[in-house]
């Protein structure tokens, strides 16, 4: 990756992720304007979270066959499609296809994105971490320039996140072009998650996307229960996330020796943080802590998984093991919510986090134990 190449990359990451923020705010605070109920909104965003597990499946397929830098302008022009039909109207119709979009959108742009930057580098944390970065960079701004907007219009608020989203776009245009990934030279996305390296990413990307799940839906209602008020629990989030950031920050030139360790610790740290919030007792200074602890540890796997698996792969099968990553963390994401709101129907808040934790967690106990050599042509 040059220099400009590197700039640009970071240049388009920033951009989708501001769009990607502007409408996590704009886009619910539109459905209720439009007279949507909150049971139809968190049904529109179950759209989008399906979508892109769906499209991940599929991402080992699209990067054998086109550039990546043709899929991350692919992404961007899909995002911008879905603002354009909520610009246009609020119809049902229209909220169900401008998820879709983005659900898309998402699941295409971030592996793409990844593939790009690791492809022919020595040290692709350092790559993967500026991206994740940058990402993160975007969807702080994203929200708060949302808010700032919609006192505006929502309709502005809107073009906004169109104006991230077309910068994404163009900037994918001065990215280096790179041939597609040759998956005959690719031992296949079934042999590699039993490699080991990859099947220890795959597991550890399970467990991030489930500690930012619950930050995003359960862990709220768990910090309501203790009495803590709604601009404390925003801070609260926002420092896990700070968190994760300044973790990437600390660990961006590890020694490749030190990955798997640093994704194995990241991962188990994230359980039990996990647990931990489900049995602590209730006060504010508990929760600060592990909820930075917690945030540090998934901040870590998620970059770092990525790169863990990139790194066992051959040249023509990071394609393959990113997009294997991403497509656990994906189901994570998706799935996790979803089973802890089954087990409330049967269990409390905090035993059905302890169950989740449990699910993810023990995995670890039997990943990368096989040694299965990394099949480079």
């Amino acid at each position: 990756m040059t220099h400009d190449d590197r700039v640009a990359a970071l240049a388009v990451v920033f951009g989708f992720s501001v769009g990607l923020g502007v409408a996590t705010v704009a886009i619910p605070l539109l459905a209720l304007t439009a007279g949507y109920d909150p049971a139809s909104i968190g049904f529109l965003t179950a759209i989008a979270a399906a979508t892109q597990l769906a499209t991940r499946l599929r991402l080992p397929w699209l990067l054998g066959r086109f550039p990546d830098r043709t899929l991350i302008a692919l992404s961007s022009v899909l995002m911008l499609l879905g603002f354009g039909l909520l610009a246009v109207t609020t119809a049902l119709p229209a909220f169900v296809a401008a998820q879709l979009l983005q659900g898309a959108a998402r699941g295409i742009f971030w592996t793409s994105s990844q593939a790009h930057a690791v492809r022919d580098q020595a040290r692709p944390v350092q790559r993967l971490v500026d991206l994740n970065v940058a990402g993160n960079a975007g969807t702080l701004v994203g929200p708060a320039l949302a808010g700032s907007l919609a006192a505006l219009g929502l309709p502005i608020a809107l073009a906004a996140a169109a104006l991230g989203g077309a910068g994404a776009a163009v900037g994918s245009l001065m990215l280096r072009r790179l041939p597609p990934f040759d998956r005959r030279h690719s031992a296949g996305s079934v042999d590699l998650l039993g490699r080991e390296g990859v099947d220890v990413a795959c597991w550890a990307s399970t467990v991030g996307g489930a500690w930012w799940s619950m930050i995003g839906s359960y862990v709220p209602v768990i910090l309501v229960g203790a009495g803590i008020g709604p601009a404390a629990i925003g801070w609260l989030i926002t420092g896990s996330e700070a968190a994760g950031t300044i973790a990437l920050l600390a660990l961006r030139t590890v020694a490749t020796r030190w990955i798997g360790m640093a994704v194995r610790v990241g991962a188990v740290t994230a359980v039990a943080a996990l647990v931990a919030v489900a049995l602590a007792p209730q006060l504010l200074a508990t929760y600060v802590v592990l909820l930075l602890i917690g945030g540090a540890a998934s901040g870590t796997v998620t970059t770092m998984a990525p790169a863990m698996a990139s790194l066992v792969a051959g040249p023509d099968e990071q394609g393959d093991a990113l997009s294997l990553s991403g497509t656990f963390r994906a189901a994570a994401l998706f799935g996790a919510p979803a089973a802890v709101g089954g087990l409330l129907s049967i269990v409390a808040l905090s035993p059905a986090l302890l169950i989740l934790a449990a699910t993810v967690g023990l995995p670890g106990l039997f990943v990368g134990r096989r040694r299965r050599p990394a099949v480079v042509d």
